[in-house]
């Protein structure tokens, strides 16, 4: 498969990403198409990748305004007129056709396209009394434009399941080459023994089904689902059951070309292109759609959130066991309550007069008389602790102002000198057996991810894509080696 989209990719400047997903797409049986302003390309894509199957019958047109359905689906048989039957000659037209290629579809007339929709979504074309069944293999269609929404066009729109945006060139060196070379070849012929043979084609898609949505593949589902909904009002993007259905089954494609019996992570990628509809949703699908594969990744069913907030909880009843967690106050006991020992300097009248402050005044702002050691109160200073933990003194013989600190005990972060050797020893149990469960989920992480990586090659995935993955997946990977070594930290801590 690298070799064939190689061959047919040759000399399309930044379009093998393009020609890959749009040949994944004729593979699984999902019509294309293709945006992007006059002069990209679009038409010489498709038919590189008609080159690419075995294909009996080929039909291409570019429709406009004017385009009538003779043109598409055949003249009327004057003969069969004569036998007062209306029938089309459908030979060597799109009803016969088995790869097609539908340039500025939107331009068509509504009769046209009422009956694409039925050829498409069924196979069937209506000819007369009879209906004809349809060889369409593979359909690629194009345009400069987006068809607004309610405009009818809906139902259509939503079988094209592969949306690519086709950019003019972008880099300099590219460019260059462009300008240099010969005009491309419209059609290649590819190798033999690479193109894909219509009975190769139908076994494929028959195997395709077999290929398997792991749990952390639909979880990625349902988070985007859910974030499309939850965005609805901002970014109203739509996407059918059909649609979901028809771009998981172009994900298991991928997996099978990729010899593979299970879609994984980078293939998810490929949803950016299929779940767009108004050029202003492009990004924001990508970026819902690139969030959740990062965020839900191969451990969404080890939860290093919880272990992590369980590992905090323990790490604060460590450090309230073994230290004070806050400032301890020497607290004296005067005419039944709780007082706090400062000393003032307010002025020379007051030069280290030894105070007592009421406990309960702390953390308020309310004015109050400090006492002395007997409980008298001293009516020349006016207190307030001005809701924190230093108090400020007003008065004194010349109405000055000090703010004082009361007298601390046990600075915050000193030692605890009494301990209980039974919670010191649950404590360092739970530690462990929490380092345990990090030390098992790495391993089993670390599995996952080296077992995964070994197929993170696609040619249907960007190269930036896989970059980011493989960054993610490594970032998680040591978000949960830090967290052991934590728990490291806190078992020698009880330990001490």
């Amino acid at each position: 498969m690298h070799a064939l989209i190689s061959q047919v990719s040759e000399q399309m400047y930044e379009r093998e990403q393009i020609m890959a997903l749009s040949l994944l797409a004729g593979i699984a049986g999902m019509n294309t198409f293709l945006y992007g302003s006059p002069g990209t390309a679009k038409s010489l894509i498709s038919r590189r990748i008609a080159s690419a199957f075995e294909v009996g019958e080929y039909f291409e047109y570019l429709m406009n305004r004017f385009s009538t359905p003779e043109e598409i689906f055949g003249p009327v048989s004057i003969k069969a007129l004569k036998d007062d039957q209306y029938l089309r000659k459908t030979e060597h037209y799109l009803p016969k056709a088995d790869f097609a290629f539908l340039d500025e579809i939107w331009k068509a007339s509504p009769a046209i396209l009422n009956t694409l929709l039925t050829l498409i979504n069924e196979k069937t074309f209506k000819n007369g009394d009879m209906i004809q069944h349809v060889p369409l293999k593979v359909l690629m269609s194009a345009s400069n434009e987006i068809p607004e929404p309610n405009q009818g066009l809906d139902a259509l729109y939503d079988r094209f399941i592969l949306r690519l945006v086709v950019p003019p060139i972008q880099q300099a060196q590219n460019f260059h080459a462009l300008l240099q070379a010969k005009p491309s070849a419209a059609k290649i012929e590819a190798a033999d023994d690479l193109r894909i043979k219509k009975q190769e084609l139908q076994q494929w898609r028959e195997q395709i089904h077999q290929v398997q949505l792991p749990a952390e593949v639909l979880k990625i589902f349902d988070a985007v689902k859910q974030s499309l909904t939850d965005s609805f009002e901002e970014h109203a993007v739509y996407v059918s059951d059909r649609r979901w259905q028809r771009a998981a089954y172009l994900l298991k494609a991928s997996a099978f070309i990729n010899d593979r019996t299970e879609v994984n992570l980078l293939d998810l990628f490929i949803l950016k292109h299929c779940l767009w509809s108004q050029i202003d949703d492009i990004d924001f699908v990508a970026q819902t759609i690139e969030q959740a594969i990062l965020e839900i990744g191969l451990d969404s069913d080890l939860d290093l959130a919880g272990s992590i907030a369980q590992k905090e909880d323990a790490e604060q009843r460590i450090l309230n066991h073994f230290y004070y967690t806050d400032e301890v106050y020497a607290s004296y006991l005067i005419c039944g309550r709780e007082y706090l020992k400062a000393v003032t300097n307010l002025d020379h009248h007051y030069q280290d007069k030894v105070l007592y402050l009421e406990l309960d005044k702390m953390d308020s702002k309310k004015d109050f008389f400090a006492v002395d050691e007997s409980g008298e109160e001293i009516r020349g200073i006016v207190c307030n602790f001005n809701g924190g933990r230093q108090c400020t003194l007003k008065g004194g013989y010349y109405g000055l102002e000090e703010a004082v600190t009361p007298y601390i005990k046990y600075p915050k972060g000193s030692a605890r000198t009494q301990l209980s050797a039974q919670v010191q020893y649950d404590l360092l149990h739970e530690v462990q057996a929490l380092q345990s469960k990090l030390s098992h989920d790495y391993a089993v992480l670390r599995q996952r991810v080296d077992a995964a990586s070994a197929h993170f090659d696609s040619d249907f995935a960007a190269q930036d894509d896989a970059a980011k993955l493989k960054a993610q997946l490594a970032l998680t990977l040591q978000r949960y080696d830090l967290q052991r070594q934590d728990c490291q930290r806190l078992e020698r801590l009880c330990r001490n």
